[in-house]
Order: C-alpha cells, then structure tokens, then sequence
C-alpha cells in the first residue's frame, strides 16, 4: 500500500495535470441550467416526470387535472383506488373516471423507496410538484368558514410558496407538524428490508421545498404575482377568502 502521509502535491502541480479546452469550457457554461438539478430530484423534474406519465398514457386534460385533485384531497395511493372503487353510480359514470383510475392503480406507488423497482411514480409528489394547483384545490374543497392559514399551514406544499419570512416561519411550523405528529410511521413493505428511516421533520427537505417559491393561481391558472420579499399574510388570507 503506499504510504500518502509524506506525500504532499501542490494546486500548481495538480492544475498542470489538467486540462480545460475552449470546447469543454463552452460545454461547461452553455449547460448552466442542467448543473443547478444535476444529481438532484427537484420538484421541477418530479413534474416534468409525471407529465410525461400523463402522455404516455394518453390523459386528456381534464383526467389529468383529476390525478392532481385526487391526491390533493389525500396523499395515500391505495386509499385514493380503495375510495374510488367506493363512489356512487354516477360518479364512475363521469367520463374522466375509467382513465383516471386506471393512471392511479397503475402509475402510481405509494412509496418513494420503491418509484424505481415498480417503475411507478410517487404518489408524494403529486402534489408537491404542482403547489399552487394543489392550495387551489384546497379551497375548492374546504368551506369558506373552515380555510384558515393556521389550516393551511399543515399542507407541506404551503412552504414551497413564495412567502415572506412571517408566513414561511409559520409554514416551517406546519412542516414539522406534519412530519411530528401528522404522519404516523410508515406502512412500507421494504422499510425493514431497506432498512429505512422513520418519517420525520428533516431540514434539508424543509429547505428544499421552502427555496421553491411557487405561486399562487387564480381560477383561470393564471400565476398571481407576489412581492419580491414574498406573498403576506392579507393576501394568503385574501386568496383564502
């Protein structure tokens, strides 16, 4: 084995075994958008992921909206198939039903850990990729009298809004609400196998998710622009009304 410990090898000495061409350098720059994400799973590439389910699967657009409204009402793929089976006659005759299921039962998995061995996309990160569509959502189905930030604030899709540093400390609050005492273990089948960590709070993730600043939409999808220091509270309470 050698021996390293006296061995020292100066910058000018490493750089001169380098080399740095105009070609690599130009390839270098001109893909600076691809070295923001490389190696990392943004929210933005999750989205990008499951569009493209989408069209694999010949969604239309209004079944495609419906994937997104199912897993804003709950996260839980096999509660989404168990209460979809569950609906009433006239609900599964509407015509977005039949492909809407179909996408969920067969392109999407509950789990992160196994998106990769079943080749499914996770059901987590339905919403989480679309945030503004998904605080639409819940105020489409929530009484007007029962939206409240303090409500609000539980989604982990609210801390990847652009907020200003009063609401995102609230939505830090929620966050870790969620992941604390919302989320109760995991059901996973692998997480003895793969030897996985329980669910909590994790500031990275927090952080990931809070460096997103998403906006909000109106009921056209339009985006409603946000101050440069983030949306306040009278307007997420105005939006809310």
């Amino acid at each position: 084995m050698t021996d390293y410990s006296n061995m020292t090898t100066g910058i000018q000495a490493t750089m001169s075994k380098l080399t740095l061409t105009a070609e690599l350098k130009t390839y270098i720059q001109s893909n600076q958008d691809m070295w923001k994400t490389f190696g990392k799973m943004s929210s933005h590439i999750y989205r990008k992921m499951l569009m493209d389910e989408m069209e694999k699967a010949n969604l239309k657009n209004e079944e495609k909206l419906m994937v997104f409204f199912f897993f804003s009402v709950i996260k839980n793929q096999p509660r989404i198939v168990k209460a979809m089976k569950n609906m009433n006659d006239a609900d599964r005759a509407q015509t977005w039903y039949n492909p809407v299921f179909n996408f969920i039962s067969t392109r999407i998995t509950q789990y992160v850990s196994q998106a990769n061995s079943n080749n499914r996309f996770p059901a987590v990160n339905v919403p989480t990729c679309n945030p503004g569509l998904d605080i639409f959502f819940y105020k489409l189905i929530t009484k007007p009298e029962d939206r409240s930030i303090d409500d609000l604030k539980n989604r982990t899709t609210f801390s990847q809004l652009h907020l200003d540093s009063e609401m995102q400390g609230i939505a830090k609050e929620g966050y870790k609400n969620y992941w604390d005492n919302v989320v109760k273990g995991s059901k996973n089948p692998d997480k003895e196998k793969e030897k996985l960590e329980a669910p909590q709070m994790r500031e990275e993730y927090y952080l990931t998710g809070a460096s997103d600043q998403y906006l909000l939409l109106d009921d056209k999808f339009k985006e409603i622009t946000a101050p440069t220091t983030g949306y306040t509270r009278a307007t997420i309470e105005n939006y809310l009304k």
